[in-house]
């Protein structure tokens, strides 16, 4: 795909939501979150780490190779999108991208996460899951609340302390102790942080 665009066009899905970038060509990256085909257009929902935008994408609008990639791609596959962004009600967030150019990155295999999957299962696919709104959901808050908790200690002049997790040395009693072979030599899980702070 050659680039028709600067690297400024790029955008993230939370610049086009603010609503100043109506009727300017962009540049978009992200993932298929829900995908739909109805006549002669195909309608993505994009996400990126920023949120989700719906794309709609015309036959004739773009080339037929890229129509027919559009339109075989699943949930999660890689996409790059360019075209215009209008405001448009029935489009969730309020605003869509119509296409003027689809590159799919990476073909997704058949999404395997559906509706009352067990935990066990979930858990095998994590990967994925943590990518669903609710858990995207759920990151940003733990990020919000470790983040406030970390300036507070920082401002009162704690230090944040990372000691190593593998050790040439147990530091404490034997039956706790962890041994692993590390490139030849014996080594061993860290028993204690002490010996670092």
């Amino acid at each position: 795909m050659e680039a028709k665009y600067s690297p400024r066009s790029m955008v993230q899905i939370k610049d086009i939501l603010r609503g100043t970038l109506t009727g300017r060509e962009v540049e978009l990256k992200g993932w298929i979150y829900r995908t739909r085909t109805v006549g002669g257009k195909v309608f993505i929902v994009l996400r990126d780490a920023t949120g989700v935008l719906q794309v709609a994408i015309t036959k004739g609008d773009v080339p037929p190779d890229q129509f027919e990639a559009a339109a075989k791609a699943l949930i999660e596959s890689a996409v790059i999108v360019r075209g215009t962004v209008v405001q448009d009600k029935r489009a969730p967030g309020g605003y869509e991208i119509r296409a003027k150019d689809v590159h799919v990155v990476f073909f997704a295999e058949k999404y395997p996460i559906t509706e009352d999957q067990s935990e066990e299962f979930l858990l095998d696919v994590r990967h994925l899951w943590v990518r669903s709104q609710r858990m995207t959901q759920i990151l940003r808050v733990r990020h919000t609340v470790f983040g406030a908790i970390h300036g507070y200690f920082r401002d009162k002049g704690f230090w944040e302390v990372h000691p190593p997790m593998i050790t040439p040395a147990g530091s404490e009693g034997g039956s706790t102790l962890f041994e692993m072979d590390y490139f030849g030599r014996k080594a061993y899980l860290t028993q204690s942080w002490q010996l670092y702070a």
